[in-house]
């Protein structure tokens, strides 16, 4: 996102009036409409999956530990297929064939978050209908668009203390959470990502994570990641 931001030219022209407030008052202007409400434990981010290499992807596509459709991605690096032909099929296999596209929810479409049921619901996961904030709670997250500088001096105080949590919606299908999760942290600015320090993971029978075969794999993936580019990251809150 920064580096959409506008620069500052350097002009003759004055610096925009709260840009000529002393630093330590524009960072404190940052920690009052920034950081997470002291009511918000959480902050859920909701993302979908898209399949595009499968043959009917569905909702019963994963269906508990195995998958049932099949996949025609272009698996052989050495004669990568460029098109989804029907030919060439194979039975999906994680690692080798190509991940889903993730694609995290805007603030105009619905929000979900766990329900009371979620952790005993079995491989058909049930969330509840959750709100964005309450009223005054928001954080101005739109103050980081105004310019680079501003961002750099406030992205800390959006990421920093917030403990974040990826979510799909009501379905049966493969959730693959600790991917999604990375995807989100690849998708930050390194100024942003320096600042994250809390995240949640849900690790419960029949996520797609979780699975025996892919358990190791899956986290480990997370983990490197988080070790090498998360230079403030503190704690990893783990639903099991």
């Amino acid at each position: 996102m920064a580096s959409n931001l506008p620069h500052l030219q350097s002009t003759n022209a004055p610096l925009p009036p709260f840009l000529r407030l002393p630093a330590s008052i524009r960072q404190r202007i940052y920690t009052y409409l920034l950081p997470p409400a002291p009511s918000e434990t959480t902050t859920y981010i909701n993302y979908s999956l898209d399949w595009p290499w499968f043959e009917n992807p569905s909702n019963t596509t994963f269906n508990g530990t195995y998958q049932l459709d099949l996949c025609r991605c272009p698996q052989n690096p050495q004669k990568p297929r460029t098109s989804n032909r029907e030919t060439e099929d194979h039975i999906y296999s994680r690692f080798k064939c190509y991940g889903p596209e993730v694609r995290f929810k805007s603030a105009r479409e619905d929000l979900w978050v766990p329900g009371d049921a979620y952790g005993s619901s079995g491989q058909i996961n049930f969330p509840r209908p959750g709100l964005r904030w309450e009223v005054g709670d928001e954080p101005a997250s739109g103050l980081l668009m105004t310019c680079r500088q501003v961002y750099h001096e406030a992205v800390g105080s959006l990421y920093r203390g917030r403990n974040l949590c990826f979510l799909t919606g009501p379905c049966p299908r493969g959730r693959y959470q600790a991917y999604a999760t990375q995807h989100f942290l690849t998708r930050l600015s390194s100024s942003a990502r320096s600042h994250v320090t809390a995240l949640s993971i849900i690790a419960l029978p029949y996520e797609e994570d979780a699975n025996p075969k892919d358990v190791v794999a899956a986290y480990m993936d997370l983990a490197i990641y988080i070790r090498q580019n998360l230079s403030a990251f503190e704690t990893l809150n783990l639903s099991i």
